[in-house]
């Protein structure tokens, strides 16, 4: 498909919906069964399971609306660069807390354009509950129309952050997180920055910001946090290619404070 080509938003959210839905179903099915560990590195562990639920994505995407892709587990698929019109697709997000049984994990669908969000799909198929939206028209939690909180200061805010496994764990990193973050009213790590974005666009949480987190990772819920009234900035980082620093903020105001 020619990037020029005008695409159906609603189509390709509908698309989009049954990928992930495809890929939680095949997740919830797997869970049941021995859990097949492909490589459990010092911070990281990946599992058959994100393979397999990333196929499942792939061939739903390929059936019903072919464009280029970007995952996480294959890599490239078509040509593209990080302006192209594309998915971007991580099919186990939180794939630790999967491995352990807890129900904080998904699988996304972002459809990107130009280097910015379009629209986006989350499934957390353990609580069955699908975050969607599609940038200038609107986001939805099972159907029902999201907004975020409103929160303004970073004194109120409930902020989430996570440490990409990349990252350098030693003091000096600490310490500068530690100072990032230490003026804001709670602090959230729940270990999946899909999950995290869309909380933010449904007012559970006040903001989501992190550095050198691949765009695999944040695709979907930027779109659904930017498409439901959150300010949202994404930016490239150090770590590689598709690396990306992302600010999630319930208003404006929180996130000039925070990039301050």
């Amino acid at each position: 498909m020619d990037k020029r080509t005008t695409i159906d938003v609603s189509v390709a959210l509908d698309v989009a919906v049954a990928a992930v839905q495809a890929a939680g179903s095949l997740l919830l099915e797997l869970r049941r069964k021995p859990m097949e560990v492909l490589s459990d590195a010092a911070h990281d562990i990946k599992l058959k399971a994100d393979q397999l639920a990333e196929d499942r994505i792939l061939g739903v995407l390929e059936q019903a609306m072919p464009l280029p892709v970007l995952t996480e587990e294959s890599g490239v698929h078509g040509e593209l660069d990080e302006q192209s019109r594309m998915w971007v697709v991580d099919p186990l997000d939180g794939t630790f807390n999967y491995s352990r049984g807890m129900p904080l994990c998904c699988s996304s669908v972002g459809l990107w354009a130009d280097g910015q969000p379009v629209l986006g799909a989350i499934y957390d198929f353990f609580r069955d509950d699908l975050f969607t939206g599609i940038v200038g028209q609107g986001a939805w939690l099972n159907g029902e129309a999201i907004q975020p909180s409103g929160v303004r200061t970073v004194a109120q805010a409930s902020l989430a952050t996570g440490f990409p496994h990349q990252q350098d764990f030693g003091d000096a990193p600490l310490q500068a997180f530690i100072r990032q973050v230490q003026g804001s009213k709670k602090i959230r790590m729940l270990g999946s920055a899909a999950l995290m974005g869309a909380y933010v666009g449904c007012g559970w949480l006040d903001a989501y910001l992190e550095d050198d987190v691949w765009l695999w990772d944040i695709a979907a819920a930027a779109a659904i946090s930017r498409a439901a009234g959150a300010a949202v900035s994404v930016g490239p980082g150090q770590a590689g290619r598709w690396a990306r620093k992302i600010i999630c903020a319930a208003t404006g105001e929180l996130q000039e404070a925070l990039k301050e």
